[in-house]
This record gives C-alpha cells, sequence and structure tokens, in this order.
C-alpha cells in the first residue's frame, strides 16, 4: 500500500562580508510536514568564521526559525 505525504522544504544560508565578498558560514534546513510537525537542522561550513560570528548566527538562527514557523501555521 502507497503512502504519499506532501512535505514543504525550507533553505537558508548565514553569510558574512569577508574582503567585500558575501561568505556563507552556516547553512539551514528545515522540512514541514502536512500536520504542521518540523525539522530544523543547520551545518557549520566554516568554523572560523562561525566562531568569529556566534552572534550572527545566533540571529539568523531564530530569523530562520521564525521563517519556518510561519510557514507551517
Amino acid at each position: 500500500m502507497l503512502t504519499v505525504q506532501k512535505t514543504i522544504n525550507v533553505s537558508g544560508v548565514s553569510s558574512v562580508d569577508v574582503e567585500g565578498k558575501a561568505t556563507p558560514f552556516v547553512y539551514f534546513n528545515a522540512q514541514i510536514q502536512a500536520d504542521g510537525k518540523r525539522s530544523v537542522n543547520y551545518a557549520i561550513q566554516n568554523e572560523e568564521l562561525y566562531k568569529d560570528n556566534k552572534e550572527t548566527f545566533k540571529a539568523d538562527r531564530a530569523d530562520f526559525e521564525d521563517a519556518v514557523e510561519s510557514l507551517s501555521v
């Protein structure tokens, strides 16, 4: 028996300016199931930039989670 489920995928990137160029250091991903349940994950791609920009990361993570929550309502 086949069960089909609708899922929404959301992604985001946290980046900072390095020598005049936006440089990504964390990638965000989320899945929202049809019943509204959600899973949010992040992957640190540049540990040095992450350590130097934790406040930016925290703000971006909160913004990403807010965006995901608004989509799951």
